[in-house]
């Protein structure tokens, strides 16, 4: 029950990405489209991870020796920063094009204010 509770919580949540990927696409807020992207692909792949990341080690464990860089342990951990780096990437992404967008906005709205005033 808790796992299809869960499922359903990601359908939505990728469909309110989805919902903001368009409304980004509509009004040319490309900085919000990249985000956006960028959180949905970080959902996929909370999706798909739980089913490739115990082959994944598998194969690390195989094809490295004992006198590698890195042990198994360290390589899970990396494995473990991927969505948080994808969703860090993303909302730095919005952001500065939310920052832009009001800061031209603000600037624009200056100049009209100083040209109904001359």
């Amino acid at each position: 029950m808790v796992s299809f509770l869960n499922f359903i919580i990601m359908f939505v949540f990728v469909g309110v990405l989805l919902f903001g990927l368009v409304q980004s696409k509509k009004h040319s807020f490309i900085a919000g489209v990249y985000s956006f992207l960028l959180l949905i692909i970080n959902q996929l792949y909370l999706f798909i991870s739980p089913f490739i990341t115990n082959s994944i080690i598998e194969n690390f464990m195989l094809n490295n020796p004992e006198t590698s860089a890195i042990t198994v342990g360290e390589f899970a951990l990396l494995l473990s920063f991927i969505p948080q780096t994808i969703q860090i990437i993303a909302y730095t992404i919005l952001i500065v094009g939310l920052y832009k967008m009001w800061n031209e906005k603000s600037h624009r709205h200056k100049k009209d204010v100083k040209l109904t005033e001359a």
